[in-house]
């Protein structure tokens, strides 16, 4: 960095900022407050722009504890994505505020809308997957691949892309009567190359057999091309998948968990081979249900609770946690939580999870045990009664 000076103008005199504080100021910033500085000056732009002050930014605001609720509109029929700070208060303070601005007014003030391809009157048939290194994928879930209906976007650059088609010929999939697509990021650690991950999950059915089996296809950001992954062992499989867990930290594995709760399918980002993971535990799925997050770079924190919500009954969530893909350790149970609630989020810098009520999100700390904030979601459309439609993200973005 050059020895300019940056020239700021207070009100009864006039103060220099060497490039490297004025870089050291604007690197703990909010994103949305960069874009604004953006336009202060063309010197402004170009350094908010560069490589270097992108891994300034990821290892000063980006290691902060920083939250973004991402929940989905029941009126626009959209995902909307909240730049809002939502920290946690001290242990002592507990606090109930109104999602949005803090003081009740509606989500929407601070949420930016992201694309979508459904139609108002069609059913939910779309998931989301992310952020990871500034990308959220919107996808559909349903139907024979070769409909195309992904979307790559990031909302720091306020970028969108539809993907191009991934091709899939017509043998492959004439006589198999169910196709259920699941995406995941990840990053190769030699390449430095983002990728998007692709599974098919399909079930086929000819004459009295049926099988079930797995495609999986690489998507290249930066070339903007899809890539068949032969795997002998996934296609002649027996696991059927439609959800996804998300990735490590350093984008080294994606994780999915299979329908039956049963076993975790780890894909390893460098040598594109899938890692299986039994659960610990048999749940009973129709009893009970299985949540997990990523924790870190090399954690899976798997959470156990029931099904059906019973009012007036306390339930303790069960915890175990994968370190490695090698080994499940039980830990200490969390709660109790008043009637059945679900967790949305895993907010580990804080040692915090976030569970939904009704019409509340639950920011439970479960090293003291104590409820630390309470955001309420009453008065606002959007989607609390699907876990699926409401998640509380640690989010970094990347502004490349």
């Amino acid at each position: 960095m050059g020895n300019n000076k940056k020239q700021i103008k207070g009100n009864e005199s006039t103060v220099y900022f060497s490039e490297e504080i004025v870089e050291e100021i604007l690197s703990r910033l909010p994103v949305h407050s960069l874009f604004r500085f953006k336009a202060v000056s063309k010197s402004w732009n170009t350094l908010i722009s560069s490589p270097s002050f992108a891994e300034s930014y990821l290892n000063n605001y980006g290691n902060s504890n920083n939250f973004v609720l991402l929940a989905f509109d029941q009126t626009t029929r959209k995902w909307k994505l909240s730049f809002t700070t939502f920290g946690t208060s001290s242990p002592s303070e507990l606090t109930t505020v109104a999602v949005g601005d803090g003081g009740g007014g509606r989500a929407d003030e601070k949420f930016i809308e992201l694309p979508t391809m459904l139609e108002k009157t069609r059913r939910i048939k779309e998931k989301i997957i992310g952020p990871f290194n500034g990308f959220i994928c919107i996808y559909r879930i349903l139907g024979m691949p070769r409909m195309g209906g992904i979307t790559l976007c990031n909302p720091n650059l306020r970028t969108t892309e539809t993907l191009p088609i991934c091709t899939v010929t017509d043998n492959e999939f004439s006589f198999r009567t169910s196709v259920i697509r699941s995406m995941g990021f990840g990053l190769d650690s030699v390449t430095k190359e983002i990728k998007l991950v692709q599974i098919l999950s399909y079930i086929f059915r000819f004459k009295d057999a049926i099988k079930k089996g797995i495609r999986v296809d690489i998507y290249s950001p930066s070339n903007k091309t899809w890539r068949h992954v032969p795997d002998d062992d996934a296609a002649t499989s027996d696991t059927f998948i439609s959800r996804a867990i998300g990735s490590y930290e350093d984008g080294s594995f994606a994780h999915w968990i299979d329908n039956n709760q049963s076993v975790v399918l780890s894909f390893d980002m460098q040598k594109e081979v899938f890692v299986r993971t039994p659960i610990p535990i048999e749940y009973d799925q129709f009893k009970h249900k299985v949540k997990i997050f990523a924790k870190g770079s090399s954690s899976l924190v798997l959470f156990a609770y029931p099904r059906e919500r019973v009012t007036g009954k306390n339930y303790l969530f069960e915890r175990w946690e994968l370190k490695g893909l090698k080994h499940w350790t039980r830990l200490t149970r969390v709660g109790p939580f008043l009637g059945v609630t679900k967790p949305v989020g895993a907010l580990w810098r804080s040692r915090v999870i976030v569970v939904r009520g009704k019409t509340k999100l639950v920011f439970y700390d479960y090293s003291t045990q104590q409820v630390r904030r309470i955001y309420d979601m009453e008065g606002n459309d959007y989607h609390l009664n699907c876990s699926d439609l409401i998640k509380v993200l640690e989010y970094k973005g990347i502004l490349l």
